[in-house]
């Protein structure tokens, strides 16, 4: 078994955001700011982090270690030859005294002023052609031939965000090719799915098929004809809240019941032993979105540790790995790093689960 987190380098400084939303943004930028909608989520011992530092890849790496998780899916933005947020794991290739195993997972999706609730596109995701694809390669190829990614069955993990684009079989196709060219036995490919109709999509040349959380057990809750009312008031409730903006209104989903729902939704899948069953903690991205966003109120550790288990036990079965959203989503409520109000809570029982499970328990 493989637990992995998602890891999010938007922790440090970058040009192009500078530009779009002021000078100094980082992730941290939308936590500090004002959010009336929200209780203020903050860092274990005001851990305000760079990870332009060494020493921050270096504590999240021994802090996952202890906790029982084996890697960082690096989100990995890609927009033929832009890269954006690439340094710290530009810099993690550099240091190889960081035992930090990794993996990419390629955020394919075009960058738009979306968190204003505006469509303008600062950058835009688009594809090109084999000598594009080749130049994605070449980039990608030190970090696959580097001893901490992440293999399974001598094939790079390679995640994808969006399996939707008309590109994606001939780009599969051309980094198999290119992987076996350098000695590998192909991509490890996994699309991602965050709707059941999606996958109808994923490509049968992709490896694994990744059921993303939390946004597959809520979109599966929602669209429960059993839950109409439900929504109806959640959508008057967000329509009062966009006139007069108050915090109770905010429409939240309680975190047991996504759980309790998730069983029921998985079974709606069609058969397959690819599948990547994904964890989650909580949510809440109001940090972004303000009166637009929305929140999943954070388990009871009985709800968050038997829906882990059932998910570790899932995947056995399945692809062997499992993914954990997120490993500091913090604008998105996201998050395994210690908080100031939750401390280690999440870690602490992925670390007793896992104990348990290894036990046979």
């Amino acid at each position: 078994m493989k637990v992995l987190a998602i890891n999010l380098p938007q922790f440090h400084e970058i040009e192009e955001n500078n530009e779009w939303w002021g000078k100094g943004f980082t992730e941290w930028t939308n936590i500090k700011k004002e959010n009336k909608f929200s209780d203020k989520l903050r860092p274990y011992n005001d851990n305000y982090y760079d990870m332009l530092d060494k020493q921050t890849l270096e504590w999240q790496c021994d802090l996952a270690t202890q906790y029982g998780i084996d890697g960082f899916c690096y989100y990995h933005y890609w927009f033929e030859g832009k890269k954006l947020l690439e340094k710290p794991v530009e810099n993690l290739l550099k240091w190889k005294d960081i035992k930090q195993n990794f993996c990419f997972y390629w955020a394919n999706h075009s960058w738009k002023r979306s968190w204003q609730g505006k469509s303008e596109i600062l950058v835009e995701q688009t594809y090109g052609d084999e000598t594009s694809w080749r130049e994605h390669f070449d980039y990608l190829l030190p970090f696959f031939q580097d001893e901490r990614y992440i293999k399974i069955d001598n094939k790079p993990i390679f995640i994808i965000f969006d399996p939707v684009f008309d590109e994606k079989d001939s780009i599969i196709e051309f980094f198999n090719k290119m992987a076996i060219e350098n000695g590998f036995d192909g991509v490890f490919f996994v699309e991602t799915i965050n709707i059941l109709s999606k996958i109808q999509k994923v490509s049968n040349k992709a490896d694994a098929i990744y059921v993303r959380e939390p946004s597959y057990s809520e979109n599966q809750y929602i669209y429960d004809k059993k839950h109409i009312a439900e929504r109806a008031i959640n959508k008057v409730f967000r329509v009062i809240n966009n006139k007069i903006k108050i915090k109770q209104l905010v429409t939240t989903y309680n975190g047991n019941k996504l759980r309790k729902n998730a069983e029921k939704a998985y079974d709606m899948l069609p058969p397959n032993n690819k599948y990547i069953y994904g964890g989650y903690t909580m949510w809440d991205n109001t940090y972004r979105h303000n009166e637009r966003g929305y929140k999943i109120t954070k388990p009871t550790a009985k709800m968050f540790q038997k829906h882990f288990a059932y998910i570790l036990q899932k995947n056995e079965e399945n692809t062997g790995i499992t993914i954990i959203n997120a490993w500091n989503e913090w604008c998105e409520g996201m998050i395994l790093e210690p908080d100031a109000d939750n401390g280690y809570f999440f870690l602490e029982n992925i670390k007793k689960v896992i104990a348990e499970q290894n036990s046979g328990k």
